[in-house]
């Protein structure tokens, strides 16, 4: 049997990456998904391309409007009866040094990577605990647990996602819902090989990029997914307000 059977999962910030990574895993484990993005384009061609998996229905958004976040956990419920996974995924970067970083960005990434999980988990738990429980995944960092340079509003906002996840994790766990935190580390998004791409010597930015974590790879989704799934599964069931990183040993060093 699959490991989300029956389940109805929403996952935000899903039209391509760890996100499209983990709704197709998601997919394949027997869950209709829902998968959401602030990219209508490119949604649309990730759920043609997903519905040839499962069950998976589209729907644009922004997470950081909490109008928008009812209107995206209120859609997954009208097309699968119920919303039982949540994994609040929708992310940016930012690397920008304190003194060149501009109120507009800082506000823009606190508001997409933090307010942009508090949208969808406010207006999905009177669902979940009307359903008895649920799984909510939120999208940490390794970047949350250790500082790089350059980066304060990106450290700052995924050290927020962490603390958050363990503060609603122990308030909702007595309606059944479990709370957990995955944290990837460098991983092979879009984003990230554009950056190889569109570099002067791409092979030598790969290679680079290949030397940031000790297993001396950088991820693909697909691994980064299967932490998901172990999160959003039964297969965790005592895991409540954990952070599960999978980083290759960035943060052990």
């Amino acid at each position: 049997m699959t490991k989300l059977e029956g389940k109805s999962a929403l996952v935000s910030g899903a039209a391509s990456g760890i996100g499209k990574a983990i709704a197709r895993l998601f997919l394949e484990n027997g869950a209709r998904v829902t998968v959401t993005d602030i990219n209508e384009k490119l949604l649309d061609e990730t759920v043609r391309e997903l519905g040839e998996v499962g069950t998976v229905q589209g729907v644009a958004g922004d997470v950081r409007s909490m109008a928008s976040g009812w209107e995206m956990v209120e859609a997954a419920v009208r097309a699968f009866g119920s919303i039982d996974v949540l994994v609040c995924n929708a992310g940016i970067p930012s690397v920008m040094p304190i003194e060149q970083l501009e109120e507009d960005e800082w506000d823009n990434v606190l508001a997409t990577n933090v307010k942009g999980m508090y949208t969808l988990v406010k207006a999905a738990i009177p669902h979940m605990k009307a359903a008895g429980g649920g799984s909510i995944v939120t999208l940490g960092s390794e970047m949350g647990i250790v500082a790089v340079p350059e980066s304060p509003a990106y450290n700052a906002s995924k050290g927020a996602v962490i603390m958050f996840t363990k503060s609603i994790a122990i308030d909702l766990i007595r309606y059944n819902i479990r709370v957990n935190s995955l944290c990837p580390g460098i991983t092979r998004t879009p984003l990230l090989q554009a950056e190889v791409d569109n570099s002067v010597d791409p092979a030598r930015t790969a290679a680079e990029q290949a030397t940031w974590a000790p297993i001396m790879r950088v991820a693909d989704p697909s691994e980064i997914a299967m932490g998901a799934l172990f999160l959003a599964s039964d297969d965790s069931s005592f895991a409540v307000g954990s952070c599960l990183v999978l980083d290759g040993g960035y943060t052990a060093k």
